[in-house]
């Protein structure tokens, strides 16, 4: 049996106790400390890493190399993935890896005209009286008309039992009503729910008055699930087991009633007073707070069905009442799941006459083109950087993250930080306006290569780079960088997009012209310049569009459906009859991505031919 050994985290002065060879980055899990470890431990995206201070450890030096400086070996730098501890150790986490003040987008664009949620509050009438017609005691709740609700024994023990004057809050459920819960006295003015976005890498919540629609509080954190991995096929890998997939569910539960606990802490309303949850997200997210194997989700011919996904809050573990119900969006297929039905919720582009397509751009796309008498969906995997990942400089959308770029006449860069602090990195949308600005300025060729002779570029230790910010001007002391390599995965991701945006659009026969709203969800999408993501070539032109900034879709379609029982219904009836566009067994996208591969000329309309 291995003995256990000590590992102290600085600057949070963190300790935790694990046993002897177990890799800093499972002892950093162990010690609850967010942290940045994209590729989930595989030792592919050079993230984690940390400064040995003491300690005896073993690593695997070669791969530690590639993603760090000869300086930074000198200093003490490794990748917490990779090095195994064998003593008692003390290790510190530098700026550049923590996990800190995330820009998270809370803003919802959704009204609602009618206010209807699925669960309402009656007062209970009883007879004691036994009469040969009900052959026993007679239940009734003041205003209901609708089908007799179901109630286990236990509930209508309680209430034959009870001297006290009963509330009880119905769910309706389909066609039928389920009791949820039984409270003393009146309580019908007291009707609250929780609209969530499980995100991939962010949970959102809005706690919100049932009886008015009136959104009472905010709140947001991490998923607690990007420790364990950033992609959404490294969850899966680990979720084909069942000792990783209940460990995933758990981060999620962690994660949602950490939302809870924030939303109702310090608003006069108890957990026990969340009567009902709608959640939107990704099909995978889903599957995995519900506890199912996604597995299956890993092949093109999975099946996911288009209905929602029902739990409850005992079943699963979230602080609420027990059977308090949790409607999660529908899904369309593997990779357009709830979180994209949100979307088409809020922008209203179901109902509308004229062609719309809608974009939702993070570690992966979804595309949605239609009307209301038609609408068809795909997804690409434009992978993490758009989300500043997977980039020698990037990091999240969080303070010290540059999050604007401009170059102007004198080839000097102007930047904007997050927090209005000295920059740790660069996030998605900051990358897109630096790109675009050196295609501009010259220092990108059209395939987006870095020119040697361009200002700003100079040879680094792993090929051409362009400094966007030397270090004796950034948080960590280290020069701010763009390299080839960034350059070389930044074109693979916003070909794939544009790939697949063209392929869409041309398999039903339509021109950019054709279409009269753009709709931009998420975070990336919403905070991105949208004349940088045209002149990048990340969307085409669409000179007939007007563009319009969604925010969180899928936390407003959330909202919507949880003061909105006929959305749901809506919700349900998109998912239905939704088409969708398999790219990977899609021959014209492979011809369309190397097309995209190019940064359109400054005098080039970018449409598509």
């Amino acid at each position: 049996m291995n003995s256990s050994i000590s590992i102290l985290f600085q600057p949070m002065n963190r300790m935790v106790t694990v046993p002897a060879g177990t890799t800093v980055l499972s002892a950093i899990r162990e010690a609850g400390i967010q942290f940045e470890a994209i590729c989930g431990g595989k030792g592919t995206c050079g993230k984690c890493r940390v400064i040995k201070i003491s300690g005896k450890t073993s690593e695997e030096g070669s791969c530690c190399a590639k993603f760090l400086t000869l300086d930074e070996q000198r200093k003490g730098y490794c990748l917490a993935c990779l090095v195994q501890v064998w003593s008692d150790a003390v290790f510190t986490i530098p700026i550049e890896s923590r996990i800190d003040t995330p820009q998270i987008l809370l803003d919802i664009a959704q009204t609602i005209q009618t206010i209807s949620p699925s669960v309402h509050k009656y007062l209970v009438e009883k007879n004691l009286n036994y009469s040969l017609v009900t052959l026993g005691p007679s239940i009734r709740f003041a205003g209901y008309d609708g089908k007799r609700p179901v109630m286990n024994e236990n509930q209508r023990d309680l209430i034959i039992n009870s001297a006290h004057p009963l509330t009880a809050t119905l769910y309706k459920k389909t066609e039928e009503s389920l009791l949820i819960a039984l409270e003393e006295q009146d309580t019908t003015e007291r009707l609250f729910g929780i609209a969530l976005d499980l995100g991939t890498t962010t949970v959102v919540g809005l706690l919100v008055d049932l009886l008015t629609g009136e959104i009472i509080k905010k709140a947001s954190t991490l998923n607690r699930q990007i420790t364990l991995g950033e992609e959404l096929v490294t969850r899966i890998a680990i979720g084909r087991k069942e000792e990783g997939r209940k460990e995933l569910q758990i981060a999620a539960l962690g994660s949602v009633n950490e939302i809870i606990h924030k939303l109702t802490h310090g608003s006069g309303i108890k957990w026990n007073e969340i009567y009902d949850i709608c959640l939107g997200g990704n099909t995978i997210m889903t599957w995995l707070l519900a506890g199912k194997d996604p597995t299956p989700l890993e092949y093109v011919d999975a099946q996911v069905e288009s209905n929602p996904v029902l739990l409850n809050a005992e079943t699963i573990g979230i602080d609420a009442l027990p059977l308090t119900p949790i409607f999660c969006l529908p899904a369309v297929s593997r990779f357009v799941g709830g979180d994209a039905i949100g979307d088409i919720l809020t922008s209203s582009m179901y109902k509308k006459t004229e062609i719309s397509l809608l974009i939702d751009l993070g570690t992966n796309g979804e595309i949605i083109l239609g009307n209301k008498d038609w609408m068809v969906s795909t997804s690409c995997a434009s992978g993490p950087a758009f989300e500043g990942a997977g980039m020698r400089s990037g990091m999240r959308a969080m303070k010290g993250a540059i999050d604007t770029v401009k170059i102007d006449k004198s080839g000097q860069v102007i930047w904007h930080v997050i927090g209005d602090t000295d920059p740790k990195g660069v996030c998605g949308s900051g990358i897109i306006d630096a790109a675009a600005a050196m295609a501009h300025a010259g220092i990108l060729d059209i395939s987006g290569k870095l020119i040697e002779s361009a200002p700003g570029v100079r040879e680094g230790e792993h090929g051409l780079e362009f400094l966007l910010v030397p270090s004796h001007l950034t948080a960590t002391g280290k020069d701010i960088v763009i390299t080839s390599e960034d350059m070389a995965y930044l074109m693979d991701s916003k070909a794939a997009v544009l790939a697949a945006i063209i392929v869409l659009i041309k398999k039903y026969r339509l021109t950019p012209l054709d279409i009269h709203h753009v709709y931009l969800a998420g975070a990336f999408s919403s905070f991105g310049n949208i004349e940088n993501l045209i002149s990048f070539g990340i969307l085409p032109e669409f000179p007939s569009a007007e563009f319009h900034r969604i925010g969180n879709g899928s936390l407003a379609g959330a909202y919507a459906c949880l003061i909105s029982s006929s959305l749901r219904k809506e919700a349900t009836d998109i998912a239905k009859r939704m088409g969708y566009l398999d790219l990977l067994v899609d021959n014209d996208f492979i011809e369309e991505y190397w097309g995209a591969l190019r940064i359109p000329e400054k005098d080039e309309l970018f449409l598509i031919p």
